[in-house]
Formats: structure tokens, sequence, C-alpha cells
């Protein structure tokens, strides 16, 4: 599927959590904003050192109504572990048909999703979307804070 743009309404997806619960985006946003952090896996440094710089300004995010989600290819073991490093939902088992829908690039040599980020409203409609076809290129969390903020 094509990749989605600013003004654009994020398509709808299901995410199984970590915790059990099946998260269906947009439509599961409990917040006025939502970032959303498609990542390679638990092994990728990047992606790691990006969770965790989220969930270090985790309380701005929440005093702004921000609420935050992430997902990866990982099997639930792996995202687990991922999981107990942060406080926001960890999406597992994510697959190439769900990566589609919101024109992810993915990775067939190693069955991976590249990182997909989106920083939406509570209705979903897209303000920033970003596209990596590597694990550099992201959505960075002052950046993110910064573009809520305005």
């Amino acid at each position: 599927m094509d990749k989605l743009q600013n003004g654009d309404v994020l398509r709808s997806f299901s995410l199984k959590a970590t915790t059990g619960e099946t998260i269906h985006l947009p439509q599961d946003i409990p917040t006025d904003y939502a970032i959303i952090l498609f990542y390679r896996g638990h092994w990728c440094p990047f992606c790691r050192r990006l969770l965790n710089a989220y969930e270090e300004r985790i309380d701005q995010f929440k005093e702004l109504g921000t609420s935050l989600f992430a997902a990866s290819v990982d099997p639930l073991d792996k995202a687990q572990e991922v999981a107990a490093t942060v406080s926001f939902p960890i999406g597992w088992g994510v697959t190439r048909e769900l990566g589609d829908k919101p024109g992810s690039f993915w990775e067939d040599r190693r069955n991976i999703i590249q990182p997909t980020e989106f920083i939406v409203n509570g209705n979903g409609l897209i303000y920033a979307s970003t596209y990596s076809s590597s694990p550099v290129g992201r959505i960075d969390p002052e950046e993110a804070l910064a573009a809520i903020r305005f």
C-alpha cells in the first residue's frame, strides 16, 4: 500500500500487545494525540535507544495528552523483554500484511518491518510521519514533544 501522508487518516489495524489485549488503532487512542512506533526488533540498538528515550520523557507526553504505542515482528517472549523496560504498550508479531497497512518498508531478507512512525490526533489524523529503510531517520522524542506543543 501507499505511504501515508500528513493529513491522511491512519488506516485501521490491530496490534497484539504483550499484556494479552488487542489494541485497535486508531480507534483505541485514549488521548488527544498518539505516537505510534513500528520498530525493527528487540535486537536493534537504535530501536531500543529510541524506545528508552520516549520512556524517559513519558511524563511530558502524558502532560500533553499523548499516548505511546510501539510494535515489531518480535515473538511474544522477546517483545515482553522490551515491554519490561517501558510503560507504554508493546505489540508483537507484526506481519508483512499489517506492515503494508501504513505502507512500511519491509525487509524480506530478515522478515522485519523497517521503522515507521506516526504522530496522530485522537481521531487518527496524521500530523507527522516518517518512513525509514534502515535503522536511522526516526521521530526524535524531543522533536515529537515540540511538534505536539506547537
